[in-house]
């Protein structure tokens, strides 16, 4: 088992524990008595059963969004000349079974023209439900940077969980999911590049420090065809960012007066704040930095911005 799978505490194992007695009876994989019902006396525990594909529905917080239709025809050949030799996960519900892990089996076993799947049953709650399907992904090491970023995502904002807390209970470090979750501030052309493997997570940071969107594109592209590394990417980004300070600008200066109260909205604050003066007496525009969704929650618990309860 690897280092990294062994920090996931609460990995897949703690859904799938050691199947029941009455699971040796699927070795070879007969079809039970009874096909297995979500109100059943066994609804309340975890057990293994054959269960009818026609009554799953695949999990909607299934983070991973792409799938290798090669590796699933692959599968499917192997499902069809040997049968399903590992289970999927389910959770009963009250039209039948959702999906936990295992989706690729449960796909392929479609393609392979299977009627059931070997399946360990048990109820999860629908709070647990992405965190778990997350978990399964990582250890199987099936997601790319952007599927990873907006499961994080998913769980900051669907489940309320902090940048501390995915962490922990992700088994990364705090620092490495603030810079997953900052990918999503790429051009939706350069996260299609990094998705698709074209680009890479060192690659994706480094253009973060590209703001102009044109510019952006324009970049991920070049570094794509002519196959730059990360440290040329970095040198190239680290040049432009020089080039654009370095250029005579033609805004108006602030006024001392101005210049004085964005130091302190910025002090107050501990972000960075801009004030812009209009073109009409006594109008302008204040701008209030911040650079993930724990810091914009810092500043808006600053300015007294109570949030909505979910």
């Amino acid at each position: 088992m690897s280092k990294d799978t062994k920090r996931l505490g609460r990995g897949i194992a703690s859904i799938i524990s050691t199947p029941p007695a009455d699971a040796q009876s699927i070795q070879g994989i007969p079809p039970p008595p009874q096909s297995p019902t979500p109100h059943s006396p066994m609804a309340g525990h975890q057990r293994l059963a054959m269960v009818p594909l026609s009554s799953i529905r695949p999990n909607p917080s299934q983070p991973r969004r792409t799938f290798d239709q090669q590796a699933l025809e692959a599968l499917a050949e192997s499902m069809r000349r040997r049968g399903t030799l590992q289970p999927i996960a389910l959770r009963p519900t009250e039209s039948g079974f959702e999906l936990i892990a295992g989706e690729r089996r449960f796909r392929a076993a479609q393609m392979a023209g299977l009627e059931s799947i070997p399946a360990i049953v048990r109820p999860v709650k629908d709070e647990d439900l992405l965190e778990l399907a997350l978990i399964e992904n990582i250890q199987r090491e099936n997601l790319n940077p952007v599927e990873r970023a907006i499961a994080y995502r998913n769980l900051n904002t669907q489940h309320k969980l902090s940048h501390d807390e995915i962490a922990a209970r992700m088994g990364e470090d705090r620092t490495t999911v603030s810079n997953y979750m900052r990918l999503l501030g790429l051009d939706a052309e350069v996260l299609a590049l990094v998705a698709g493997g074209d680009l890479s997570m060192g690659h994706a940071k480094a253009l973060l420090g590209i703001a102009d969107i044109k510019h952006q594109q324009s970049l991920a592209g070049r570094i794509v065809r002519e196959g730059w590394s990360v440290r040329q990417t970095e040198a190239a980004i680290t040049k432009a960012t020089q080039d654009v300070a370095n250029k005579p600008s033609k805004e108006v200066k602030a006024r001392p007066a101005v210049a004085d109260m964005e130091r302190k909205l910025t002090d107050a604050l501990g972000t960075r704040v801009t004030i812009k003066e209009g073109r009409r007496r006594h109008t302008g525009k204040i701008t209030i930095e911040y650079y993930a969704l724990d810091d914009f929650e810092r500043v808006t618990e600053k300015l007294g911005v109570e949030r909505d309860p979910a």
